[in-house]
């Protein structure tokens, strides 16, 4: 296990080397670009998370609207059935005098 530490280690002071060479960095140049980056990662762990809670937030409301939705629904469905009773017997009546006055016109239509 020792080993496998001092390698590891070696293997990642000689990539930081490699890296430090290449992109012309100093190692306060480094440090501050791995602090920028930890930030940066930080930063959008925290986004993610007020996103989370804001959607849940969000997702909660919309099952309140929905059953709220659903009660309005039944009270309109329950007032058209009221209505719909209360104007049967008008809609009976208009029906009969409609039948009444077609009669009296196909009685009054010229014969052939």
């Amino acid at each position: 296990m020792a080993k496998f530490f001092r390698r590891s280690m070696a293997g990642l002071g000689l990539s930081l080397a490699a890296y430090m060479l290449i992109n012309r960095k100093t190692p306060k140049d480094v440090y501050t670009d791995v602090k920028d980056y930890v930030q940066e990662v930080l930063d959008a762990a925290d986004n993610l998370q007020s996103a989370r809670e804001d959607f849940s937030d969000a997702s909660s409301d919309l099952g309140v609207q929905l059953a709220h939705a659903g009660e309005v629904i039944d009270d309109i469905s329950t007032e058209v059935d009221k209505f719909q009773f209360k104007i049967e017997p008008h809609l009976a009546l208009m029906k009969k005098h409609a039948d009444h006055l077609q009669k009296t016109l196909d009685d009054l239509a010229p014969k052939e």
